[in-house]
């Protein structure tokens, strides 16, 4: 499910076009001109706050295997399913109103 609206996806896979051709006209000395004279961006996030939990040894153990499957850390996939959960609430909560 996307959760664009269709009005702004087709304009943004416009815009993606519009930017692929202009892009393969570059020659390659422009580029490099143009990576020169550009600025590094950083992305500020609010800080995150450390939650203690406790559970299950059996959980823990379980939830540790499935991140080493994925490649992530524990507390990533803890985080990104609490994550999950909350989106899929407030979606049901929006619907019940």
């Amino acid at each position: 499910m996307n959760k664009l609206p269709e009005k702004i996806r087709k304009r943004l896979q416009k815009e993606a076009r519009s930017w692929d051709t202009s892009i393969a006209q570059e020659k390659p000395g422009e580029t490099a001109q143009v990576l020169e004279q550009s600025v590094i961006f950083k992305a500020y996030r609010p800080t995150r706050q450390p939650v203690s939990l406790r559970m299950d040894p059996f959980d823990l153990s379980m939830a540790k295997r499935i991140a080493r499957r994925k490649g992530l850390s524990c507390t990533q996939l803890m985080s990104m399913w609490l994550h999950e959960k909350i989106d899929q609430e407030k979606a049901a909560a929006g619907n019940d109103r």
